[in-house]
């Protein structure tokens, strides 16, 4: 509808610029210079002036990326006030220095899943993305879950880094994690 609109006095417009080309050559007693300015003035006058947004708008997203960017480039002026003694306070977590470590998933959740086999029958526990020292890991966990370090209860599975524990002992393990910052 707007193009139509549009169409409609641009065909207006050029008629108009037709009509006042005709008066300039039919009235001999204009000078060519004149019918000229006369010509670029009236087309000025009879064509719509389309002016572009003076700022596009952008989509929301893109302007909430822009404002924390900017933020983010702000300097900081306000410092943490030290307490009264002058020494800095220290975080409560601290990294423990154990042989072994455990990524959490992509969800910040640790990797500790509940497996059935054949037919429901053998329940276990999984814990997945370990790595470093595995017997050591091992261990610590069958003193935690109070089993027999020697015993298969708890086993490693070398080649994918997983540790099995036998039976569903979910709740144990990830505490056991917890206690270790993991």
């Amino acid at each position: 509808m707007a193009s139509f609109r549009q169409s409609a006095s641009v065909a207006s417009s050029n008629f108009r610029l037709a009509q006042s080309v005709a008066s300039v050559q039919t009235c001999s007693r204009f000078s060519p210079v004149y019918s000229f300015s006369h010509l670029r003035i009236s087309y000025r006058l009879s064509t719509p002036q389309i002016s572009p947004p003076a700022q596009q708008s952008r989509g929301f997203l893109t302007q909430l990326r822009r404002e924390a960017q900017a933020l983010k480039e702000q300097p900081i002026s306000q410092t943490a006030p030290l307490p009264k003694n002058g020494k800095q306070l220290t975080p409560n977590l601290s990294l423990t220095n154990l042989p072994y470590f455990v990524r959490r998933t992509g969800s910040n959740q640790l990797p500790v899943y509940l497996v059935t086999k054949a037919g429901g029958t053998k329940q276990l526990t999984k814990i997945q993305k370990t790595e470093g020292d595995l017997d050591a890991f091992r261990n610590d966990l069958a003193i935690s879950l109070g089993i027999d370090t020697r015993s298969t209860d708890v086993s490693v599975n070398r080649l994918t880094g997983h540790i099995i524990v036998k039976g569903w002992r979910k709740p144990e393990i990830v505490r056991f994690l917890q206690e270790r910052n993991f």
